[in-house]
């Protein structure tokens, strides 16, 4: 594949630090009776991030990470950018994605909970 400027990349890949493409179960936080409680959250579906064309331009790998939380039904609620490297290059499209994923509904002793303050990395490398 040859992209501007005549960088010739053999593959290119996204690779998710600490997630798969399988199944994964991420963590967040439900409150009962005052107290945080940590509970796993199982993902069903996680979309492609695409590479953003400035950062294939110039070479550039890097990460974002993003919180969010999940509803009782399993979707993505509210996510947002906690910190990125380099600054601003990953955050669109890490985002475009992570508003796409699924989670089984999360359960707490048998009741749908809307689970708190997920955070995912994810980790954009050139191969």
């Amino acid at each position: 594949m040859i992209f501007k400027k005549g960088i010739k990349l053999l593959s290119l890949s996204i690779l998710f630090l600490g997630l798969s493409a399988l199944i994964h179960a991420d963590k967040g936080f439900i409150t009962v009776d005052g107290k945080n409680i940590e509970i796993d959250v199982e993902r069903q579906y996680q979309a492609p991030a695409s590479y953003p064309r400035k950062a294939l331009r110039l070479a550039k790998e890097g990460y974002v990470i993003v919180e969010f939380d999940v509803s009782a039904d399993g979707d993505v609620i509210d996510p947002f950018v906690l910190e990125g490297e380099p600054a601003g290059l990953f955050d669109r499209a890490a985002m475009k994605s992570i508003r796409k994923w699924i989670y089984q509904p999360p359960v707490y002793e048998g009741v749908p909970v809307q689970v708190n303050d997920v955070q995912v990395k994810l980790t954009f490398r050139v191969q």
